[in-house]
């Protein structure tokens, strides 16, 4: 699964919120910005999407900002996922139109089900405070990369 680039950008602000958590203090969309690598013309929308799911809670003036609404530990990374994305279920049959056999469902609808399932229930088993320890780890170099990770090169043919 990839996040679209609005769902990259909500989880990296959010992150970048829960990160601010334990300083009691807003973060300004310019920190944001600077911390997480979300463009600056984007920004405001994205920090927008969290007030709007209810994640986040803006301030305006000279000590405002945007802070988390509740701490990271009581925020599942499905709700800030769906804050970007929407919601993350099938809003349509995973193989189009098929045949007129497949009006009402297709072969495929129960794994896809039981897989978006499974996608969620990780998801919100993992919260943004887990997220923001596991980045300070690797800010840290104390969480080596996963011999699956993408990032580890280029793979050879």
């Amino acid at each position: 699964m990839t996040l679209s680039k609005r769902g990259d950008y909500v989880v990296r602000s959010a992150l970048a919120l829960a990160r601010a958590w334990p300083s009691d203090e807003s973060r300004k969309i310019r920190e944001v910005v600077a911390q997480m690598g979300v463009p600056q013309t984007f920004a405001s929308q994205i920090l927008a999407d969290l007030v709007r799911a209810g994640l986040a809670r803006s301030k305006a003036g000279k000590d405002g900002g945007y802070r988390l609404s509740r701490p990271p530990e009581e925020i599942s990374l499905v709700e800030v996922v769906e804050a970007g994305e929407g919601p993350l279920r099938a809003e349509r049959c995973a193989l189009g139109d098929g045949p007129c056999r497949w009006d009402a469902v297709c072969p495929l609808h129960d794994t896809w089900r039981a897989a978006t399932d499974a996608l969620r229930q990780v998801l919100g088993a993992t919260t943004l405070a887990d997220l923001a320890a596991r980045d300070v780890a690797i800010e840290e170099g104390q969480s080596p990369a996963p011999p699956d990770s993408h990032r580890h090169g280029v793979p050879s043919l």
